[in-house]
């Protein structure tokens, strides 16, 4: 459950930390206080878009910390799966910035966003009068009945989903195998074209680097055989020539072998005498293959420019190309082959789709097994909220099938007994529609285990004796989960286990929200503001606000 939360910069709050109890929490204050900003910080921090709107004004960043606390077996055990250490409390840290950037850290340990959001699913769920607006639309029945069903449902959608797209894959196999037998022959000369412009280069792997360099040299051999020409002509040949120096040199000085520094230099000088002369061999040898045939030049130019044109057309190297030509290859001897391979998918097809025709078949009927248990089980929810007579049900339509199987549902409701059933959204009113929403979330809650649920107004559109009943269900609930709730209605508020007073304040010239705990007879007063709309409570309010807190 969530212990506290604790705002820096967020909104109307400058640094404020609240904290939760178990059980029933209610937020009360007046309209604009703060109480929805609240909920959206701690919605921040569980994942929620980054809004730099929220940041304080003149502020830099904001900061929200949510602590939670009693977590399940499961939930330490994606901690350890992250390398997240648990001592007992979990420390949910995120951070915005003007600039855009934020940062997300669990217990101290950076995480991505996508972690904390998929740990977010299992510490809270939040249930507002916006909730409506998925609630009403179709496209989100069929996904609400298969998590009502749960794992049965999700274990045969995973057969379905499979058997889908093993069937996608002949399909798109069969389109390879090019359509109709004009189709296929068009592809098969267009292929063939292909394979043989390719094989008539007679590529080879690593020629381009081999054709480049060769190129290279040719184009600066003139002036290869031109530099060293001269610098043999200064090394070995002339008549007064580098070697021919050293080599005078290292026999004038052997006659003074037996003078040892005289003699480490002619050893020197004789070293090098041999090394020049090994290089001027090799210079030579270098300028002996430099005969060079212009027309070459013109030969590798054109080459490279077939590469080139190759390369464009079937890949960016050599080796791109080759792949290519060998894919083709494959692709002609499917189509050669086309009209028994074409049996064989046409066969497999028809295999797979009956296949998912009876998975879908069984989907369904599993669906309408538990679509059954939902209608009774939301039916109940809406009695107890003071909505008898009124007929919920869900409807069925077959289409083509999908990964999904072949279904189509709708929710249908009629508000009064013996009327006919509509779509949702064409038949129930606001305050229907609260109800509704709170009787989804009760029916679900069995089957999607939370430990904080957040009802933001909630109650809207409901008075009276449903309100009461209302008041009830969500007493009901804060026994098995957390409940942190923002009313306006008096009954509704009088329920709570604890009481969070927010209110303004103007602090340094500054608006500033504050949230303070009350305890029963602080409560009650504000319970009867709500009651009497008055700045100056009346003494009736105020007793019959007592009274509500004493019919707990």
């Amino acid at each position: 459950m969530l212990s506290s939360l604790t705002l820096t910069n967020f909104a109307l709050f400058k640094k404020q930390t609240i904290e939760f109890k178990d059980g029933f929490n209610c937020l009360l204050g007046q309209s604009g206080a703060g109480k929805s900003i609240v909920i959206d910080a701690l919605s921040f921090s569980l994942g929620a878009k980054a809004d730099k709107t929220f940041i304080r004004s003149g502020e830099s960043a904001l900061r929200v910390d949510a602590v939670f606390e009693n977590l399940t077996a499961e939930q330490i055990a994606m901690l350890n799966d992250w390398e997240i250490d648990f001592d007992g409390e979990l420390i949910l840290s995120r951070t915005l910035s003007q600039d855009g950037k934020s940062s997300v850290k669990m217990n101290g340990l950076p995480v991505t966003l996508k972690m904390l959001q998929t740990f977010a699913l299992s510490l809270a769920d939040f249930c507002g009068q916006h909730d409506s607006v998925g609630l009403l639309n179709v496209n989100n029945h069929l996904s609400l009945l298969d998590r009502f069903a749960g794992s049965e449902v999700t274990n045969l959608l995973g057969d379905v989903g499979e058997t889908y797209d093993k069937l996608k894959a002949v399909d798109a196999q069969i389109k390879d195998m090019g359509g109709d037998d004009a189709q296929r022959a068009r592809d098969k000369e267009l292929l063939e074209y292909q394979i043989e412009e390719i094989e008539n280069a007679h590529l080879q792997l690593g020629e381009v680097e081999e054709l480049k360099k060769r190129f290279d040299f040719i184009s600066s051999a003139e002036k290869i055989f031109e530099q060293v020409g001269s610098v043999l002509e200064k090394l070995d040949a002339g008549r007064e020539n580098v070697t021919s120096m050293l080599y005078d040199a290292k026999n004038e000085l052997s006659q003074f072998s037996n003078f040892e520094d005289i003699e480490e230099c002619r050893q020197r000088i004789e070293n090098s005498y041999y090394e020049l002369k090994d290089v001027a061999e090799t210079l030579e040898t270098i300028r002996q293959n430099t005969d060079f045939d212009p027309k070459e030049l013109e030969r590798i130019d054109a080459r490279l420019d077939l590469i080139k044109s190759l390369s464009r057309k079937y890949g960016k190297t050599v080796e791109d190309i080759l792949d290519f030509q060998e894919k083709c290859q494959q692709k002609l001897e499917n189509l050669e082959n086309s009209v028994e391979i074409l049996d064989k998918l046409q066969t497999q097809k028809q295999q797979l789709e009956d296949a998912l025709q009876v998975q879908c078949q069984k989907l369904s009927e599993c669906r309408k097994k538990y679509a059954l248990v939902f209608e009774k089980s939301i039916s109940k929810e809406l009695e107890d909220l003071q909505m008898q007579g009124t007929a919920f049900k869900v409807c069925f339509e077959q289409t083509s099938p999908s990964k999904k199987g072949f279904d189509s549902v709708k929710f249908m409701f009629s508000a009064n007994k013996g009327q006919d059933i509509h779509d949702l959204h064409k038949t129930a009113s606001g305050g229907e529609l609260s109800r509704l929403l709170l009787a989804f979330k009760n029916v679900m809650l069995e089957k999607e285990k939370v430990q904080t649920i957040v009802f933001d107004e909630i109650d809207a559109g409901i008075s009276g004796h449903t309100a009461g009943k209302l008041a009830e269900k969500l007493v009901n609930i804060s026994k098995f989960t957390q409940i942190i709730c923002i009313t306006h209605t008096p009954v509704v508020a009088s329920k709570a286990d604890e009481f969070l007073l927010v209110e303004k304040q103007i602090v340094d010239e500054n608006t500033v929200s504050k949230v303070s705990h009350l305890d029963k007879d602080s409560a009650a007063l504000e319970v009867a503001r709500l009651i009497d709309g008055a700045v100056d409570v009346s003494q009736t309010a105020i007793n019959h606000a007592k009274q509500l807190f004493e019919n707990k």
